[in-house]
C-alpha cells in the first residue's frame, strides 16, 4: 500500500512539473521575438528538406540532423511558435526521461526531485524557447546515459535490443550535435568506473557501427573544423579553460542568470560561495562516508567529469567562442543525474529524519530563489537579444523608401525574418562567411567584415537606415565602421532597442 502511494506521488510530481514547465514556456514561446541564431535556423530550413540536406552543414557549420528535422517540421507550420514547439516537446520528453532514469536506478523520491530540478531549471526553460538543437541534445543525452546504465546493470546478460537502441541513439546524437560525442566519452568513462573489463569491451564494440555510420559526416567535419578555426586565434591557457568550464558547472548546479549582459549582481556572488561551500562540504562528507557512495554514483560522476574534460579539450581546439554555455549544455543532464545520485547516497547516511527534512527544506528554498531569479532574468524586457520585432515595427513605420543596412552581417538574418516591408535589406549574402580577425572586441576584430559591409552600401543613396548590434556599443569592434559613418553621414534620428541601435543617416554633400 505504501509503495503504491509512493508511485502515485511520483507520477503526480512528474505531471505537476510538466504542467508548470509548459505553463512557463508556452506563453513565452508565443510572445518572445526571435534572436539571430533562431533566425539562422529559419533561414536554413525555409526552403525545404532538400535545401537543408545540401546546405545545413555548410551554412551552420555544425551537425546537420536537427536542421533536417526542422525543415520537415516546418512543412506543417511556418510560425515561430510552431518552430519552437519542437523544442518544447523535447524538453517535456527530457523531464520524463530524467524522471524515468531516477525512478529506475535511484528511488521514487529521487525521481520527483530530478524531474523538478530539470523541468524548472532555467537552462531547460531557455532551451525550450530556442529554435536550435539544444533541447534535442537534452533528450539524446538522457537516452545515452539511461541506456548506458541499463547495459552496465545487465552486465554479461545485456540483451540485444538495448544495445541496438544505444547504437542507434549514439549515431543520431553525433549527427545532431558533435559535442554529444563528449557524452559518449563519458559513457566510456562510466564503463571503466564500473570495474568490469567486459563492459568496456562491449562498449567499444558498440562504437564500431556508430563510427561506420558517422564516417560520411566525419569526413565533412574536418572542413567544418577548418572553417571554425580560421582567422584570429586567441591565446589559450589552462587556467582560462578551467575557469570557463568551472563557470559552466556552477551555472548548471545553481544558476544565477544564464547569459548576463551587465555587471554581475549580488546573487551571482552569493551563488558562487554557496556552490564552493557546498562542494567542499560534500567532498569532506563523501570522504568520511566513502563506503556509502554507490558504484552507480561513481559511474555517473566519471561520466560528467569526462564530459567536462572533453569540453576543456574543445576549448583548446576551437577557442572559447565555441565553448559557451549553450555549447556546454550537453553536460547538463550528466551533471544533474550525477549530483542527484551522489546526494541520495550521502543523504542515506544521515540517520536523523529531522536533519534530513531541514536540509531538504533549506535546499528547496535556495533552489526556488535562484531558479526564479534566473528565469526572470532570462528575458528582463520580455524580449530576446536584438528586440527584432520592435526594430522591424519601427522601420516599417517609416513612410519613405530608404535602404536598410544591418551590422554585423549575420544579424541581417534576424531582420529579414521579422521585417514585413518592401524596403531592401543589406547585405544579401555573406551571413556565414566571417570569423573574428582580432582579439574579441578590439578595433580589428571585425575588419574584413566591416570592409565587406561598407562595400555593399549604395554610395548614391541620400539617406539610409543603419542597424547595429551591441558589439558596436559595448566594444571597439565597430570603430572602423563608425569612422566611415562619421566621415560620410550625419545622424538624422537615433533609436535604441534592447541590445540594438537604429540610426537614420543622411549623406554629407562633398
Amino acid at each position: 500500500m505504501m509503495n503504491e502511494n509512493h508511485n502515485k506521488f511520483t507520477r503526480y510530481a512528474l505531471f505537476t512539473v510538466i504542467a508548470v514547465h509548459l505553463a512557463i514556456v508556452l506563453p513565452l514561446a508565443y510572445w518572445l521575438n526571435i534572436w539571430v541564431d533562431e533566425a539562422s535556423t529559419l533561414y536554413t530550413t525555409q526552403s525545404g528538406f532538400l535545401h537543408a540536406f545540401q546546405f545545413a552543414w555548410i551554412d551552420e557549420k555544425q551537425a546537420p540532423l536537427y536542421f533536417w528535422i526542422m525543415s520537415l517540421w516546418r512543412l506543417f507550420g511556418e510560425s515561430v511558435f510552431f518552430a519552437r514547439l519542437f523544442s518544447i516537446i523535447c524538453t517535456t520528453a527530457g523531464i520524463f526521461l530524467v524522471w524515468k532514469f531516477a525512478r529506475c536506478f535511484l528511488s521514487n523520491r529521487a525521481a520527483a526531485i530530478t524531474a523538478l530540478l530539470f523541468g524548472l531549471h532555467p537552462l531547460a526553460i531557455w532551451a525550450a524557447l530556442e529554435i536550435r538543437g539544444y533541447a534535442l541534445g537534452f533528450v539524446l543525452a538522457a537516452l545515452l546515459v539511461h541506456l548506458n546504465e541499463a547495459l552496465i546493470a545487465q552486465g554479461e546478460n545485456a540483451r540485444t535490443r538495448p544495445r541496438i537502441a544505444f547504437i542507434i541513439v549514439a549515431a543520431v546524437a553525433l549527427y545532431s550535435n558533435y559535442y554529444l560525442g563528449f557524452v559518449l566519452a563519458g559513457c566510456l568513462a562510466a564503463n571503466i568506473a564500473s570495474g568490469r573489463a567486459k563492459n568496456v569491451l562491449n562498449f567499444l564494440i558498440s562504437m564500431i557501427p556508430v563510427g561506420i555510420v558517422f564516417l560520411p559526416q566525419a569526413l565533412l567535419l574536418r572542413d567544418q573544423f577548418a572553417v571554425n578555426t580560421q582567422g584570429f586565434s586567441e591565446p589559450r591557457s589552462l587556467v582560462e579553460g578551467l575557469r570557463l568550464v568551472w563557470q559552466h558547472l556552477v551555472t548548471m548546479l545553481l544558476p544565477a542568470g544564464l547569459f548576463p549582459t551587465g555587471e554581475p549582481n549580488g546573487l551571482v556572488f552569493i551563488r558562487l560561495w554557496i556552490v564552493r561551500i557546498l562542494l567542499i562540504a560534500v567532498g569532506i562528507f563523501a570522504a568520511i562516508n566513502l563506503r556509502s557512495i554507490s558504484n552507480r554514483s561513481w559511474r555517473l560522476l566519471a561520466l560528467a567529469a569526462a564530459t567536462f574534460a572533453c569540453l576543456l579539450v574543445a576549448y583548446f581546439a576551437v577557442g572559447s567562442d565555441l565553448v559557451e554555455l549553450r555549447h556546454a549544455s550537453v553536460a547538463f543532464v550528466p551533471v544533474l543525474l550525477a549530483a542527484v545520485s551522489l546526494g541520495f547516497d550521502l543523504s542515506s547516511v544521515i540517520v536523523s529524519k529531522p536533519l534530513r527534512l531541514t536540509a531538504a527544506a533549506a535546499g528547496g528554498v535556495v533552489f526556488a530563489i535562484f531558479f526564479q531569479a534566473s528565469i526572470i532574468g532570462l528575458y528582463p524586457t520580455m524580449t530576446k537579444r536584438g528586440d527584432w520585432d520592435r526594430v522591424a515595427a519601427f522601420l516599417e513605420s517609416s513612410s519613405e523608401f530608404r535602404q536598410i543596412y544591418v551590422f554585423p552581417v549575420y544579424d541581417a538574418l534576424a531582420l529579414k525574418q521579422t521585417y514585413k516591408g518592401k524596403v531592401h535589406i543589406a547585405p544579401e549574402d555573406g551571413f556565414f562567411r566571417f570569423t573574428r580577425s582580432g582579439p574579441q572586441g578590439s578595433a580589428n576584430s571585425l575588419l574584413p567584415q566591416t570592409d565587406f559591409f561598407i562595400s555593399t552600401i549604395d554610395p548614391s543613396a541620400k539617406e539610409i537606415w543603419l542597424v547595429t548590434g551591441s558589439v558596436c556599443t559595448e566594444t571597439l569592434a565597430c570603430t572602423p565602421l563608425e569612422s566611415y559613418v562619421k566621415a560620410n553621414y550625419t545622424i538624422v534620428t537615433e533609436q535604441d532597442f534592447y541590445l540594438e541601435k537604429v540610426r537614420l543617416l543622411r549623406k554629407i554633400d562633398k
